[in-house]
């Protein structure tokens, strides 16, 4: 497998904790199925890149330093959800719940961005959410998503960071290469 690169918000250590918390007592019984995500993992991502040189990541790194206009603020894991469907979900993930669309408008802002470096549009919608497990092959979790109590764990959105994947033994490690934090909007 090739390293790969992508955009994300990192979770604290803090965060983390208080998330996986909050799984293990919001869970119906058995653990999470398929290939679990190690915590050190968990992000929100903005934009996935793919293949990437390290000239490229820092022309992405200064478009999106000039891109950003948007204050730090909050928003919230609070349940589960899948992609693509219950009945033959492949990705098992903690929604977020986005009110301000913070998110949402710091993700265009990163598409703009991998744009005008020259990556090609994203095709799928932006969804915020925190990776919990791949399942190989798809499973029918409407049953888990059903059981599962929703909760809430706040997360800061401080900034962005650059990620590369790189593949150690059989886990696969997130190494922070940059990030641009958020502006303090002073009125």
């Amino acid at each position: 497998m090739n390293d790969h690169a992508f955009l994300a918000v990192d979770l604290t250590t803090h965060e983390r904790h208080a998330l996986a918390a909050a799984l293990h007592d919001a869970s119906p019984g058995p653990p999470v199925p398929g290939k679990r995500q190690p915590p050190e993992n968990w992000h929100v991502t903005l934009r996935f890149l793919g293949e990437m040189s390290d000239t490229t990541g820092e022309l992405l790194i200064r478009e999106i330093d000039e891109a950003i206009d948007l204050a730090p603020g909050r928003v919230a894991g609070v349940g589960l959800g899948v992609f693509p469907r219950p009945a033959k979900a492949s990705v098992l993930y903690v929604r977020i719940d986005d009110p301000t669309e913070l998110l949402s408008r710091l993700a265009a802002r990163c598409e703009a961005a991998a744009r005008d470096v020259g990556f090609s549009p994203e095709e799928r919608p932006f969804v915020p959410h925190v990776t919990l497990s791949r399942l190989r092959p798809a499973q029918d979790l409407a049953s888990l998503l059903d059981a599962f109590d929703d909760f809430e764990v706040g997360i800061a959105v401080t900034g962005v960071t650059l990620f590369r994947t790189r593949r150690s033994r059989s886990r696969l490690l997130y190494e922070a290469i940059d990030s641009v934090d958020l502006v303090r909007v002073v009125s």
